[in-house]
């Protein structure tokens, strides 16, 4: 068993979820994910004196479809939970509803040995620090402007919208976080983005992009989009869903960890240190009140971001 990474398992465990001795744990994955990974965080809550339950779950067909009823009811039957899946289920009701039972969930979908070894170890205190700026910065706030030399023109309103910091700290019954963690996360007023986004980083579930897909937006939902292979692509699922809501714009984030690089995976993706993401669908978990039967999130990597008139973000290169 690799050392290093069973460290870096177990600092995520004690510093993110804050598990402690005999509490009830499960770490939850996919039958995708590198069997590797999950004994880690396995052996890493044995360690720690913790109860430790493990389930492998067929891996959903679509990112956020809903899992089998009984990954739901072990959700609800502990008291914190890793969800380590290769496919992400980050925003199905599963994971909503164990929340509103008390369960910490602390989300890895998509984690690699990879990632444990670069953006999961990072200084967490200077991470931290930056993302709670931002989150402040963020709840006094009302119009937020995005720019990029690659298109990109949006506004929207975050008035009154609580945000999350993804700082990984997961310490308090109902919360959830992330890990790798360093990104902001809120969910736009409903019908208030306005203008064109470009995403030119990566857009989940295909990877990084072929060509930048161009979404243009009206009163908070995509009228249009352009691009080349990835944008087809993403027209096409949308389209499958019959379902209106999975136009809108449901998330907008900076990232705020200095290890995090473009890989492809959300996880990972969002946190690069000043790029900016949009999540489009459903935005129930976010603090938004748009239900949708899907969610995922593109990139923006050098963006500027204006807070009331204010640049805090320049070609990428955070300034606050």
């Amino acid at each position: 068993m690799n050392k290093f990474l069973l460290e870096s398992a177990y600092n995520v465990l004690k510093n993110g979820l804050q598990i402690k001795q005999n509490e009830e744990i499960l770490i939850l994955a996919d039958d995708k994910q590198q069997t590797s990974l999950v004994e880690m965080f396995v052996t890493a809550g044995y360690l720690m004196g913790a109860k430790v339950g493990q389930i492998i779950f067929p891996a959903v067909a679509k990112q956020n479809d809903e899992p089998m009823r009984f990954v739901a009811a072990s959700l609800k039957s502990v008291q914190a939970a890793v969800v380590l899946p290769k496919v992400s289920i980050t925003h199905v009701e599963a994971i909503r509803q164990a929340r509103k039972e008390g369960t910490r969930v602390l989300v890895c979908s998509g984690l690699d040995e990879r990632m444990m070894t670069g953006a999961v170890n990072v200084d967490y205190q200077k991470m931290s620090e930056l993302t709670n700026r931002f989150v402040k910065l963020f709840e006094a706030a009302d119009v937020v402007r995005v720019t990029c030399s690659n298109g990109t023109d949006v506004t929207f309103s975050v008035k009154g919208r609580p945000t999350m910091a993804v700082d990984g700290i997961c310490n308090q019954p109902g919360q959830w976080n992330f890990a790798p963690a360093g990104t902001t996360a809120t969910a736009p007023l409903e019908g208030t983005t306005n203008g064109t986004i470009v995403f030119d980083g990566s857009l989940a579930p295909f990877g990084i992009v072929d060509q930048p897909v161009v979404l243009e937006v009206k009163g908070g939902f995509i009228r249009n989009i352009q691009g080349g292979r990835t944008a087809q692509k993403f027209a096409s699922l949308l389209e499958s869903y019959n379902n209106p809501n999975v136009y809108n714009i449901a998330e907008i984030g900076i990232g705020t960890n200095e290890k995090a690089e473009l890989s492809g995976k959300l996880i990972e993706d969002e946190r690069i240190l000043g790029a900016f993401h949009f999540g489009v669908g459903k935005s129930l978990n976010l603090g938004g009140t748009v239900d949708a039967p899907f969610h995922t999130d593109g990139m923006i990597l050098k963006p500027n971001v204006y807070i009331d008139g204010r640049l805090v973000v320049e070609d990428g290169k955070i300034l606050i």
